[in-house]
């Protein structure tokens, strides 16, 4: 045999592409999640409560 039979390279190949698509996904998520969609929902939640802060204010003077 001139050329060595090739083995496992599949599975190998699939375990490595598996692994850094789901390492990345996760990086990439949680860089969403924390990065942006956290201090988003804070700063939306902060501007509900200062216009209902200011509403209440306005009704119980």
């Amino acid at each position: 045999m001139a050329v060595k039979p090739i083995t496992g390279m599949l599975r190998r190949g699939l375990i490595t592409d598996l692994g850094i698509a789901l390492g990345l996904g996760l990086v990439f998520g949680n860089a969403f999640w924390y990065g942006y969609h956290v201090p988003r929902r804070d700063a939306r939640d902060n501007f509900y409560k200062k216009l209902e802060e200011q509403r209440a204010a306005k009704l119980g003077a």
